[in-house]
């Protein structure tokens, strides 16, 4: 048999991710134990949608790869159907319900802080988004990179995934990430809650708060790291739009679903 050829993967801001057949070679770092702690459960309690551990050495990991196409801008009209929209809600749903049993080690570490004032609930994926999910013949199928993975309530990981999947962006920013025409934020917001199964009122009323701390944290976390500078400017921006609508996005989220008509295939 012939050697296996390496392939860079596209995508990643630390990290270098090569694909060898049908696996994928990642470099690790500090936070790469509990990450694997996180994938092996997963993979334990029958979660499919996220790659398998199958061996790890002192500075690398190797995982199944999963076939099919990444998020990335500009977006594909399929991928920002409603279809795909209730599939992402409905798979981070699931990743929350099987992580809600991870026992976190007392030595693990993460790379992202984990925010003091939100409750340990789940193991949250902390960059849920397009560009971190796999899709294949017109339908989400996984989720990859889960270097970010650490404890935190399901809305704190639920406002970083309606940031990207809504968007909860300006609309200079949809049109970067692709949406040739500017989607309805209120309606798709509502879908993705309800695909998700985010019924309390509680915490619906709080979700756009959370979406402004999440992106603040992560300014705070670029600016700290000197990660991805470049990005600081955007998250800023769609802090003040979301701050700006932030009425009008709560406001539907707290009417009467039974009132409104649902988002057209």
């Amino acid at each position: 048999m012939g050697a296996v050829m390496s392939e860079p993967l596209r995508g990643g801001n630390s990290n270098q991710v090569m694909r060898e057949g049908d696996t994928v070679v990642r470099q690790t770092g500090p936070w790469s134990p509990f990450v694997q702690h996180v994938l092996r459960h997963l993979a334990d309690h029958g979660f499919a949608a996220s790659p398998v551990l199958i061996e790890t050495t002192e500075h690398t990991e190797r995982l199944t790869f999963l076939k099919g196409e990444v998020g990335n801008d500009p977006l594909k009209p399929y991928m920002q159907s409603p279809t795909i929209l209730i599939e992402a809600a409905q798979l981070l749903r699931r990743l929350h319900d099987i992580t809600q049993q991870v026992i976190v080690p007392d030595d693990a570490v993460f790379m992202l802080p984990v925010p003091p004032d939100q409750p340990r609930e789940v193991i949250c994926h902390n960059d849920f988004a397009p560009y971190n999910c796999v899709f294949r013949e017109g339908h989400l199928v996984g989720i990859i990179d889960f270097d970010t993975a650490g404890p935190g309530s399901r809305l704190w990981d639920i406002a970083y995934a309606v940031y990207r999947f809504v968007p909860l962006m300006n609309d200079d920013h949809c049109r970067d990430a692709g949406w040739e025409s500017i989607p309805d934020r209120v309606a798709r917001l509502r879908l993705f809650c309800e695909a998700y199964g985010l019924d309390d009122r509680m915490a619906r009323a709080a979700l756009v708060d959370t979406v402004i701390a999440r992106l603040a944290a992560l300014i705070a976390y670029m600016r700290e790291t000197g990660l991805a500078p470049e990005h600081i400017p955007i998250y800023e921006q769609d802090i003040d739009y979301m701050r700006a609508q932030q009425g009008i996005f709560t406001a539907g989220l707290l009417a009467d679903a039974a009132g409104c008509e649902s988002m057209p295939e």
